[in-house]
């Protein structure tokens, strides 16, 4: 899975290019901020091994993140400033550089095919530009940009894109800035799950079918489809918390995955998925009800436990594993 590994390095000016074959210096500790919560998670590496040595969940007011990728959306920085400071001093945890996490939904994230790949980095980027200038519901000088090159067979490339606005970003360093902690990467969620799974996604992959990851925050879901080790789908959809009902047969999330079925079998020659790995916020079971009703074969509940060895007589509530497992991801870094 190494050609995944950068599945979304980070949505800042990191230059992929230059970078590649080297492992980034993560830090320890990562915060997810997402619509409902704040989640941190400090870890501590010993004899190459990531042991868990903080975590907290703090709930945020209503309406304090957003879920727009079109403006800046904190409904209010000094409240949030006011929770991340709490966050860090409840966690026992000093305030220096951290993993920034953030909502799939705060980023545009495209797959794109090329014909072949250009010949330097600078047409790449030129090209991608040119692509996705009327895709995205805001000026491209305005976003900060992120790309991945894929495995591909033959002369044709495939292009894992992400895409934010730099105001939208800008607004949660500020906020890291004014307690003292110094975001050094910037992520979204979905990705720091594919991190945390990569192990169990390359194993399940080894049958004859597809693998699929899928997040579930709440507001909005995540679906990744893997063919081997080519990442051939990507989604995330918003939902407003008012959508009725949510996980019933008839609710918005078995239309949207239907829908999203419907477009992997018939454009991308889809055969079936054996195995969803699942992170959801919402109850497991409602989940995972919803999803064999789908002819998802095995779902499989994202466990941060396989990134991390817990403290003796130390046990995550498996909500709570939940809950923290995009932070896991993050802190424990690609290339575990």
């Amino acid at each position: 899975m190494k050609a995944l590994d950068d599945i979304i390095a980070t949505v800042r000016n990191l230059d992929l290019e230059k970078l590649r074959g080297l492992r980034p210096n993560y830090p320890p500790v990562a915060v997810e901020i997402n619509h409902r919560e704040m989640v941190l998670v400090r870890l501590k590496r010993r004899r190459g091994r990531a042991y868990l040595e903080a975590h907290q969940v703090r709930p945020l007011p209503e309406a304090t993140v957003g879920s727009s990728m079109i403006r800046p959306n904190l409904g209010s920085p000094e409240t949030v400033a006011q929770k991340v400071r709490e966050l860090f001093e409840a966690s026992g945890t000093r305030p220096g550089r951290v993993s920034l996490v953030l909502p799939d939904n705060l980023a545009k994230v495209t797959l794109l095919t090329l014909p072949e790949r250009p010949s330097s980095r600078k047409q790449l980027v030129e090209l991608i530009r040119f692509r996705l200038r009327r895709a995205i519901p805001f000026r491209l000088d305005d976003a900060a940009l992120s790309y991945q090159l894929l495995p591909t067979s033959g002369k044709e490339i495939t292009v894992l894109v992400a895409l934010m606005l730099r105001s939208v970003i800008e607004q949660y360093e500020r906020v890291f800035k004014a307690v003292g902690a110094r975001p050094g990467l910037v992520d979204l969620c979905t990705a720091n799950l594919f991190n945390l799974c990569r192990t169990g996604l390359a194993e399940a992959s080894r049958g004859s079918r597809d693998v699929a990851l899928f997040n579930g925050s709440g507001t909005y879901f995540s679906l990744l489809i893997l063919r081997g080790e080519k990442l051939v789908f990507y989604r995330c959809k918003s939902y407003a918390g008012g959508n009725g009902d949510l996980h019933g047969p008839n609710g918005v999330l078995a239309r949207e995955i239907n829908s999203s079925l419907s477009y992997y079998q018939e454009k991308l020659g889809g055969e079936g998925i054996d195995t969803v790995f699942v992170r959801s916020v919402e109850p497991m079971e409602h989940v995972t009800r919803l999803l064999e009703s789908l002819a998802f074969r095995h779902v499989v509940p994202v466990d941060p436990t396989t990134a991390l060895t817990l403290a003796d007589g130390l046990h995550l509530d498996p909500d709570v594993a939940q809950r923290i497992a995009p932070a896991v991801g993050a802190a424990a870094g690609r290339g575990r």
